[in-house]
């Protein structure tokens, strides 16, 4: 995207885990065992869009995310933003799934 400019802006919902595999480890094993293979380092996502030429930025408040976006549009640049999130929370879809029930 760098090299054709394009005009992007992404999202990364970063909760540091592969939270749809880990919750499921967790029904089925408790938390001993459930968290084996799930659990992930902290990766700045962000600062990939800037080695790369593009822009990036993280955000660890939600109010920030509307600001954050508006400099990624304002910047010109294919852009990302690294939104932090709490690895304790998994989407409805996750929680839903008749397997893990």
């Amino acid at each position: 995207m760098v090299r054709f400019n394009l005009p992007f802006v992404g999202i990364v919902g970063n909760n540091s885990a592969w939270n749809q595999i880990r919750f499921g480890q967790l029904a089925k094993y408790g938390r001993e065992r459930g968290e084996v293979g799930n659990k992930l380092g902290d990766v700045a996502f962000d600062q990939f869009a800037t080695m790369l030429g593009g822009y990036g930025e993280e955000v660890r408040d939600p109010k920030d995310i509307q600001p954050a976006l508006q400099r990624a549009r304002a910047s010109g640049k294919p852009s990302l933003i690294n939104v932090w999130i709490d690895p304790e929370a998994y989407a409805p879809g996750t929680m839903n799934q008749t397997m893990y029930r």
